[in-house]
C-alpha cells in the first residue's frame, strides 16, 4: 500500500508534467495564429506587383504616384494606372455632386442658418466667385455654371494623355499628371514650370478646379450649363470636343484625346 505522502508527490509531479506540456501546445498554436494574420511580404523592385497591391501601398505612402514603368506597356500598365487615380477622381466628383444638389435644394430657400451661410461662403471661394454674403443677392447662375463635374472618364483619359499613363518624368517627380504648370514663384516641384503636387488627389482636384474657374475654359463651362438646361447627360463624349484651350495643338488635341477616349473607353469604365 503506497503511503499518502508519496501519492501527494506523484500527483504533484503529474500536474507540473502536464502544465509544461499544454503550455508548449499554447505557445505553438499562439505563434502560429500570430504569424498568419500579420505576414511580413517583402518585395524586391524588380518583382512584378498587381496593381491592387500598388494601390494600398500606395495610400500609405501619402499617396503618391507608384512607379508605374514597372508594369508592362499596354494593358498592366493601363490596370495600375486606373486603379490608382480613379478613386480620387470619383471621390471628387461625388464631392462636388453633393455641393451641387445641395445648392439646386436651397435655390428657392429664403431660410438660411449660419452652418448653412458658412458653407455657401466655402463654396463660392473655392470656385472664386464674388458673393457679397446677402443671401438675397446669391449669385445662383455662376455658381451651378462652375458647381459641377467633369465626366469621370475625361479625366481620365486627359490624365492618361498628359502623364503617358503615369509614366512620364513630370507624373513621378511632381505628381502631376495634367501638365499643369506653375504661376510665377509658386514653383517647388523637380521640374521647373509646372506644378508641384504632393500627392494624386491633390493634382485631380487642382485640375477640376482649374477647369471649373479660368477664365481660359468659359466656353467649356458654358456648354455644360447648356446640357444641363436641356436635361442632357455631361458625358465625356459630349465635353471633349467643348475643351477649348488646353492645348496648343488646338483641335487636333481634342481628336486625339477623343481617339483615346474611344479606344480605352471599356478598360475605363471597368475601374469606375
Amino acid at each position: 500500500m503506497i503511503s499518502t505522502p508519496i501519492r501527494r508527490y506523484g500527483a504533484a509531479i503529474l500536474m507540473l508534467l502536464t502544465g509544461v506540456f499544454s503550455g508548449g501546445v499554447l505557445a505553438t498554436t499562439h505563434t502560429a495564429t500570430t504569424s498568419h494574420k500579420a505576414p511580413v511580404i517583402k518585395t524586391s523592385s524588380s518583382t512584378k506587383v498587381s496593381s491592387k497591391q500598388e494601390y494600398s501601398r500606395n495610400s500609405a505612402k501619402s499617396s503618391s504616384l507608384p512607379d508605374l514603368r514597372k508594369y508592362p506597356s499596354g494593358t498592366p500598365r493601363k490596370k495600375a494606372f486606373l486603379r490608382t487615380v480613379m478613386p480620387y477622381i470619383t471621390s471628387q466628383n461625388a464631392a462636388i455632386t453633393a455641393d451641387r444638389n445641395w445648392l439646386v435644394s436651397k435655390q428657392y430657400d429664403g431660410r438660411w442658418s449660419p452652418t448653412e451661410r458658412s458653407r455657401l461662403k466655402g463654396i463660392t471661394k473655392r470656385y472664386k466667385i464674388s458673393w457679397s454674403g446677402n443671401t438675397r443677392k446669391i449669385p445662383w447662375n455662376s455658381l451651378l455654371e462652375r458647381v459641377d463635374i467633369i465626366p469621370g472618364s475625361m479625366v481620365a483619359t486627359m490624365a492618361a494623355a498628359e502623364s503617358g499613363w503615369g509614366t512620364s518624368k513630370l507624373a513621378r517627380n511632381n505628381n502631376n499628371l495634367f501638365g499643369m504648370k506653375c504661376g510665377r514663384g509658386k514653383c517647388a516641384g523637380k521640374v521647373k514650370g509646372y506644378s508641384h503636387f504632393d500627392t494624386v488627389k491633390e493634382s485631380v482636384e487642382a485640375y477640376v478646379v482649374n477647369l471649373n474657374t479660368h477664365p481660359a475654359y468659359k466656353s467649356f463651362r458654358k456648354s455644360r450649363a447648356q446640357l444641363r438646361k436641356t436635361d442632357q447627360e455631361v458625358t465625356a463624349s459630349a465635353m471633349i470636343h467643348k475643351l477649348k484651350g488646353y492645348s496648343t495643338r488646338g483641335s487636333s488635341y481634342n481628336n486625339f484625346l477623343f481617339s483615346m477616349y474611344q479606344d480605352n473607353q471599356r478598360l475605363i469604365a471597368a475601374h469606375m
